[in-house]
Order: structure tokens, then C-alpha cells, then sequence
């Protein structure tokens, strides 16, 4: 009996672990048509569409760290930067430990000349999950930065 609770334990770690490793690209709001087409069309880069869809989402999940970094990112993406610096610091403030919200405010940090604060963020990515493939985006945009 013993050793079934064990393997039932383990198995139920496995699981777990296996359901955190798809980390950030799954969120529950993927079961939302109108969030997956916001993602959409961020995919193809219409942004300003995707904007107020993600804004109406948000409405109704005001906490959605989520929807604050898609926003943050979109807003980035068409460089409205006070915009976008509002909403990652949102998405922050709901989940300090947001790993997309932290790669994308380093971008951010780049695009507007904060080397330093960027740098901050990947430390912090380093604590927080090692060399994720977060980490490597922000450390890949940190080095391209420097070598322009």
C-alpha cells in the first residue's frame, strides 16, 4: 500500500512538473477565442487591433498579468513606450515572478537606452528559472545590443 501512495505521488510530481515546464506559453486564457485571436494578430503584428481586444479581456480580469504583458508588449511593439512602461510595471506589481513580463520589460529597458535595468531583469531571470528560454531571449537582445 505504501509504495502506491509513493508512485501515486511521484507520478502526480512528474505530471506536475511536466505541466510547469510548458510554463508561460499555456495560460487559461487560451480556452478564450477572443484572447487567442488577439494573439493572432500580434502573431502577424496588427497590434492595434489586438490592443483592444486584449483591453476588453482586461476588464473582466483587471489582475490578468497575462493580458497586462500582452498589452506592454503590443504598446512596446508600436513604440507608445510611457504606455507600454505603464503596463509591464502592472503586469510586475500582479506577479513580480512573471517571467514573460520580465523579458519583455528588458527589451523594453533596451529600446529606450536602460542597459542597466535590463541587465537587472536578467539577473532576475536568472534567479527565478536558471537560463529559461526567457533568459536566452533578453541575454541574446542584451548582447546585440551591445554589439551595435
Amino acid at each position: 500500500m505504501r509504495s502506491g501512495f509513493f508512485g501515486g505521488a511521484l507520478a502526480l510530481l512528474v505530471c506536475a512538473g511536466a505541466a510547469q515546464a510548458v510554463g508561460p506559453d499555456w495560460t487559461y486564457l487560451d480556452e478564450d477565442p477572443d484572447y487567442r485571436q488577439a494573439r493572432r494578430w500580434i502573431e502577424e503584428k496588427n497590434y492595434a487591433p489586438a490592443i483592444e481586444r486584449l483591453m476588453t479581456l482586461l476588464k473582466h480580469q483587471p489582475d490578468s498579468p497575462v493580458l497586462l504583458n500582452w498589452i506592454a508588449f503590443s504598446q512596446r511593439k508600436l513604440k507608445n513606450y510611457p504606455v507600454s512602461k505603464q503596463f509591464y510595471d502592472a503586469a510586475l506589481l500582479r506577479d513580480p515572478t512573471y517571467l514573460p513580463a520580465l523579458e519583455y520589460q528588458g527589451e523594453w529597458f533596451i529600446e529606450t537606452g536602460d542597459m542597466a535595468s535590463a541587465k537587472a531583469n536578467l539577473e532576475k531571470l536568472t534567479k527565478l528559472c536558471g537560463r529559461c528560454h526567457e533568459w536566452q531571449d533578453l541575454d541574446q537582445a542584451i548582447r546585440a545590443a551591445e554589439a551595435k
